[in-house]
């Protein structure tokens, strides 16, 4: 049967079930239900786990030997096994998980744990079965409203207290990274002081890590500020950063500019468009000041440099002078900026590869 993570703890709450089958595209949340199948086994006497990987030299008949071994201390055992990354086990592991459906003793329980199943996979006979005869829990991406409700959910547990639009600026840093959301929420629970949490302290607490750099610097392009945002590029650079998280981020922002640039140019209203594109209320002035200074032409001509980056990054574009991605990124920020300054700084990046 198909659970979602609710159900699954309040049919743990009841039993131990002989077979389970966890996957899906979100690994925290793949993680965090494996976690919790963990505990309730050990709650309820499964004092053996056994942990193994379907690597490509993995001998199924392990399987099948561990489901079969009498313990010595009679003991009941909680076997897990992990798909491999493709999350297809082969013709042998098939039959294996396939047998292992039909041999379900109370004295031992199997989690298989897998990623992003796709469509081969869904179709295969062994993960129908598994859907049938055992318990499975999907565990897809969460979109950005859900990702903010699961924040808020979190907050509101905790009696963390916030300001109107914390969620949402939470919410647009840690997008697409659970596992640094959950890590930072842990770090404000066990901080906690009973005071508000405003967005210049989320901003404080952020400002440090090296993936918000990236947001800063945005920011900073948006509102002209050529040589902070020529700092930050560097410190990116230096970090390690890869290059397709600077360029996706600016795109995105370019895309938003340039969206409320050409509805300025047209008169229209601009409050339905920042609900639509999800820009919480303490952004609307920069977004809007970076669309006017830039208007449409500008916003566009942002574009096409960034699609330039990205053929370049790829591989289908021939590099700038001085041969580095990170060369083409500062000359587009100081473009956005619209430096009257030559671009002396470009020289740190000339030659690196």
């Amino acid at each position: 049967m198909l659970l979602d993570r609710i159900a699954l703890v309040q049919r743990l709450k009841e039993k131990v079930e002989p077979r389970y089958f966890v996957y899906g595209r979100e690994p925290f949340l793949v993680e965090r239900c494996c976690s919790v199948i963990r505990e309730y086994a050990k709650e309820q006497g499964y004092s053996e786990r056994i942990v193994m990987s379907a690597n490509e030299d993995f001998n199924w008949q392990m399987l099948n030997d561990y489901l079969t071994e009498q313990s010595l201390f009679a003991s009941r055992k909680l076997i897990e096994l992990r798909l491999p990354a493709s999350g297809r086990p082969g013709q042998q592991g098939a039959a294996a998980l396939t047998a292992c459906l039909q041999n379900q003793d109370s004295d031992n329980t199997v989690l298989v744990i897998g990623g992003a199943m796709d469509a081969a996979a869904r179709n295969s006979k062994w993960f129908k079965s598994f859907h049938e005869d055992a318990v499975a829990v999907d565990n897809p991406e969460l979109n950005f409203r859900q990702f903010q409700e699961w924040i808020k959910g979190f907050f509101d547990r905790n009696k963390i207290t916030y300001e109107s639009d914390t969620i949402s600026r939470f919410a647009y840093y840690f997008e697409g990274n659970m596992l640094a959301a959950a890590n930072e929420m842990q770090k404000l629970k066990m901080g906690y002081d009973g005071s508000r949490l405003t967005l210049d302290r989320l901003e404080r607490m952020v400002v440090d890590q090296a993936r918000f750099n990236v947001f800063a610097l945005i920011d900073c392009c948006l509102a002209g500020d050529s040589a902070r945002a020529v700092r930050l590029l560097h410190i990116l650079k230096t970090e390690g950063t890869e290059p397709v998280v600077v360029l996706l981020t600016m795109a995105r922002e370019a895309r938003i500019v340039y969206r409320v640039a050409v509805a300025s140019d047209e008169r229209l209203p601009l409050a339905p468009i920042f609900k639509e594109l999800r820009i919480w209320r303490s952004r609307e002035k920069l977004i809007t000041n970076a669309a006017r200074r830039l208007g449409v032409e500008g916003g566009s001509k942002f574009l096409r440099q960034l699609a330039r980056a990205d053929r370049i990054l790829k591989g289908r574009d021939d590099p700038p002078i001085g041969g580095s991605i990170w060369y083409e990124f500062e000359r587009i920020i100081l473009e956005i900026c619209r430096s009257k300054t030559k671009p002396a700084p470009t020289a740190r990046f000339a030659n690196v590869r």
